[in-house]
């Protein structure tokens, strides 16, 4: 007889995970795993952001309830796999999946999951481009979120759509919609909505080129961020008040906003916005005349980008690190800098 393996012997004797071997969880086998206990382990692995992983479990959990005409759990399961696919920037295949949930939210007459539903469909479309599709999409769950009476719903889809108007040049509409959400938030004390509504006034006022009407704005949003911890809405903020106060010629208050954000992104291992502050701060070295400061945060955020594959800001450290070798009177590195970055334009088209 052959002799049994030592975690054969160990997991009989119930002391695998005593002995640090793995141990892997199974349902009894009289049966298989029900469509909740399927969706169970796909959050589990969603949650660790292991999206291969986690997919089968979602497509096994949307068989199992479309097998029992379970429709209530078909649309989680739906939701769940569009969920993992915009994680992925995966927007255009995750686009028909929630589109497919807000008919299955609407027949069921729960004006709080359809609401959701669109919310998720806006969000993606306006990822995608699709302005139009995003704007519907937001004011018909306003409209849901009204008639549930739901103001922490309404609230979101207002401050969505506002700040898509506003981004449209439809400033008007756009910041009545956001002045409506944050006098709401204001009055329940939903300090998360209130950042967001004041960042979103805040860019509507920089767009515009008004940036002494959007600092405050920004100074409100970053007190509330803190209290929150929220770190990521904190970065934010204070890279938009770094660029305000570059431009106003406060360059070490510029530059200490600006690193706390870099520190934060770096912790949130945020690399699009980690590489963006990092042209933030070359940006504002360039500004001061430290030439040599300035090429190497433009060079981090150039192999940030090209890492990201990121050809468009990949071409735009190109274009400069080229301006930085011109005002240093490096010519030929200037020009051969702008070379390849006209070559990475040229390509990406």
């Amino acid at each position: 007889m052959l002799a049994l393996s030592l975690c054969t012997i160990l997991l009989a004797a119930g002391l695998a995970s005593a002995a640090g071997l793995p141990v892997i969880d199974r349902a009894p086998a009289s049966r298989a795993l029900d469509g909740q206990e399927l969706l169970r382990i796909g959050d589990l692995h969603a949650i660790q952001n292991h999206f291969q992983e986690a997919m089968p479990y979602y497509q096994r959990a949307l068989a199992v309830f479309r097998g029992a005409g379970n429709r209530r759990g078909e649309a989680t399961a739906l939701g769940s796999m569009a969920d993992l696919l915009e994680r992925q920037g995966r927007y255009e295949e995750a686009g028909p999946l929630l589109r497919e949930v807000v008919t299955i939210r609407a027949a069921m007459a729960d004006p709080l999951a359809h609401g959701r539903a669109l919310l998720s469909v806006g969000r993606v479309s306006e990822a995608s481009g699709q302005g139009a599709a995003a704007q519907r999409a937001y004011e018909q769950a306003e409209a849901l979120f009204q008639q549930a009476r739901d103001r922490v719903g309404r609230g979101e889809a207002r401050i969505r759509l506002g700040r898509l108007l506003t981004g449209q040049d439809l400033v008007v509409e756009g910041r009545a919609l956001l002045q409506a959400a944050l006098a709401d938030a204001r009055e329940r004390a939903d300090r998360g909505q209130q950042v967001l509504a004041l960042s979103a006034i805040g860019d509507g006022y920089l767009r515009e080129g008004a940036g002494a009407a959007a600092r405050p704005l920004f100074e409100e949003g970053l007190a509330l961020a803190e209290a929150q911890q929220d770190l990521r809405a904190e970065a934010g903020l204070r890279a938009r008040l770094a660029g305000l106060a570059g431009e106003g010629g406060r360059s070490g208050e510029s530059m200490a906003m600006a690193r706390r954000a870099l520190a934060l992104y770096q912790t949130l291992k945020d690399r699009g916005r980690e590489a963006e502050t990092w042209a933030l701060l070359g940006s504002l070295a360039l500004a001061e005349g430290n030439f040599v400061l300035a090429a190497e945060q433009h060079e981090r955020a150039l192999t940030l980008y090209r890492a990201l594959r990121d050809q468009n800001k990949e071409a735009a450290s190109l274009v400069n690190l080229a301006l930085i070798y011109e005002a240093q009177g490096l010519r030929q590195d200037a020009t051969e800098t702008q070379h390849k970055a006209i070559l990475l334009l040229q390509s990406s088209r």
